[in-house]
């Protein structure tokens, strides 16, 4: 997730400079930091690695780029807000004081939330959009292709350098998120598996939260999951738990007597309302450290895009499998062969 920034949004005193102004003037600590530091913090919430990049990416910002909802910002931003948190060692921090401080916060105002924002972008944006692209020259399709490709064909984890979404964000290995899930399965309790299985189907941090009893539709072979619709753009998108899951899932339906309209991961500090990303993103961190892995920079939002990233490995590997028995031949520098024929053309 990265929420496009542009120039006209980082004038002084206006839209990006203003929230994190609010930001500082809210802070839900004692000690007070600076508004380089808030800037720091709203910039990574942002999906930014920091300001600077923030700046940089400025300058090249293109008006068509596709925008988060404002749910799924205000769910980074208390997961940035977090992180720092920790990194700098706080105590005594009420995620309900994180969750109240981001929902002060002016989002709203940054240009890519403006519903005429492709008008306004094109006249505002258009001076600075051609000077950058002579200095720093625009990025083609066919190297923003190469970044799938690259975490496509991978067999380990994902370097940051191949994802441009999350450039801060740490990426879990294929051993890692096993490592995860066969922990979570021997140890963890029901709720705690059953929240695994659906974060490693790849689910949204805003759906999987918004997720409840009558979301979950049993089948005599599997367990589908209505996803709530959380984007406009979403059309009645599904996840297809395993049999095994999906037997955990009705389970702990049961065990915790959950019903039509309950959320099937309530807070744990009052059942009306959801779990909050602040209590996910603590869950995931107490996973992390049982399997012995750094949860530096480690979100829900990474756990989900290495997920993707398996999803696409997988098919990747599937094709070249399905090839290899079809032609007899099981060397990938043959099938690259084979492949190269298709662009010679025929002779006359």
């Amino acid at each position: 997730m990265r929420v496009p920034v542009f120039p006209s949004d980082l004038i002084p005193k206006r839209r990006f400079k203003h929230i994190a102004n609010v930001l500082r003037r809210h802070w839900p600590s004692a000690y007070a930091i600076r508004l380089t530091t808030a800037q720091e913090i709203l910039a990574q919430g942002l999906g930014y690695r920091d300001f600077h990049d923030v700046l940089r990416s400025s300058e090249n910002c293109s008006p068509d780029a596709p925008v988060p909802t404002l749910a799924e910002v205000r769910d980074s931003v208390c997961t940035s807000i977090f992180h720092f948190f920790q990194s700098s060692n706080a105590v005594g921090i009420d995620e309900r004081d994180i969750e109240r401080l981001v929902m002060l916060l002016p989002l709203h105002e940054l240009l890519a939330f403006h519903s005429l924002r492709k008008g306004q972008t094109a006249n505002v944006c258009k001076t600075d959009c051609l000077r950058s692209k002579v200095r720093l020259g625009q990025k083609s399709s066919e190297e923003a292709r190469g970044a799938i490709h690259n975490a496509s064909v991978s067999s380990d984890s994902v370097p940051s350098n191949t994802v441009p979404l999350l450039p801060s964000k740490k990426y879990l290995s294929e051993h890692e998120l096993d490592a995860i899930a066969e922990l979570v399965h021997r140890k963890a309790i029901l709720r705690d598996r059953v929240l695994c299985s659906v974060l490693l189907s790849g689910i949204r941090q805003s759906e999987l939260l918004q997720l409840r009893v009558e979301h979950v539709n049993h089948t005599h072979e599997k367990v589908i999951l209505d996803l709530p619709l959380i984007k406009s753009r979403t059309i009645g998108k599904r996840r297809i738990l395993t049999t095994t899951d999906g037997l955990l899932v009705r389970r702990y339906i049961e065990k915790s007597a959950l019903s039509h309209g309950d959320y099937l991961f309530p807070s744990g500090k009052t059942a009306a309302y959801p779990m909050t990303s602040f209590e996910l993103n603590r869950i995931l961190r107490s996973w992390l450290l049982e399997a012995q892995i750094d949860p530096t920079g480690v979100s829900v939002h990474a756990l989900r895009l290495s997920v993707i990233a398996r999803f696409i490995r997988a098919i990747a590997e599937s094709k070249q499998s399905t090839v290899a028995n079809l032609t007899g031949h099981i060397s990938s520098e043959m099938l690259r062969y084979y492949g190269s024929l298709l662009n010679l053309k025929p002779k006359a």
